[in-house]
């Protein structure tokens, strides 16, 4: 059944910036925060645990270009907060951290040292309203082994930081597709499956007539509430747009399409995580 959902369609996740060398500046954490996409989302198992950590995936094609990269993302307790018992309250929020991984000829993910993001949430999180951007109250950014601490001012300009924690997704229509088994590190997880999708479409007045632009967006994935953070054992992402001049001209040809699509797959999770980024 497919529910009508209130939002702006506007495309806020995966961007042109995302997929290109912008995110090389720090080899592959970037992508990281792309599993908070949907946090918003009432069908989505948001339960941020302090211990927990998850391995992605991730896959982009865009426009012909392949990408693939891996990533861990993990929840730790703010220091000098003791939060031993596990419990979603880390006494008011939590450690973030956000390292690529490197995997070897065997199949083992090592995390690549010195490299990553570092984010200190409030419990906001949970409560799935306002921006994601306004529950992190402190960023740490680690290039080549050495942190680096970006101001309020500093952290809410930058690309690295910005276009993941400003990609808060509101789908118009949002079609249960059942549910799916889903194999993680050999155990067998029934997923609920969703597809959720918005489109836009945006207008410019040009000298040789009206140009109409018409993209799309939608996210599938798979969930359960056993897997940490928010429950994803895999998202899909398309993007599409195409344009159109009107009435059509021999002198001017509107861009060509665009296509993008994304993947993220979990490849193993747990709860005993351990600082990778130092402590702050």
């Amino acid at each position: 059944m497919t529910t009508a959902r209130s939002g702006n369609g506007r495309r806020h996740l995966l961007s042109a910036v995302l997929c290109s060398a912008v995110w090389l500046l720090i080899p592959t954490a970037g992508r990281a925060l792309d599993i908070f996409t949907l946090w918003r989302q009432p069908e989505i198992p948001l339960q941020i645990v302090t211990g927990s950590w998850v391995d992605y995936s991730h896959v982009s094609l865009v426009n012909g270009r392949r990408g693939q990269d891996l990533v861990r993302i993990q929840c730790l307790a703010i220091d000098g907060v003791d939060s031993s018992d596990g419990a979603t309250d880390a006494g008011g929020g939590w450690v973030i951290e956000m390292v690529p991984l490197a995997e070897d000829v065997a199949g083992t993910l090592t995390p690549v040292p010195g490299e990553g993001l570092w984010l200190q949430v409030s419990q906001r999180l949970l409560t799935r309203a306002g921006r994601l951007i306004d529950a992190v109250e402190r960023v740490v950014r680690w290039r080549d082994g050495s942190p680096a601490e970006l101001s309020p001012d500093q952290w809410r300009d930058d690309p690295l930081v910005v276009v993941s924690l400003r990609t808060e997704f509101v789908p118009e229509t949002v079609a249960n597709q059942g549910s799916a088994v889903r194999v993680v590190q050999g155990r067998s997880f029934t997923c609920d499956q969703y597809v959720m999708s918005a489109s836009d479409t945006v207008a410019v007045e040009l000298p040789q007539g009206r140009l109409e632009q018409v993209s799309t967006h939608e996210v599938s994935v798979a969930v359960n509430a056993d897997i940490p953070l928010l429950g994803i054992a895999y998202a899909a992402e398309r993007n599409q747009s195409a344009s159109r001049l009107d009435p059509p001209s021999r002198r001017f040809d509107p861009p060509p399409p665009q296509n993008e699509v994304e993947t993220m797959e979990l490849v193993a999770f747990g709860f005993d995580a351990s600082p990778l980024l130092g402590s702050h």
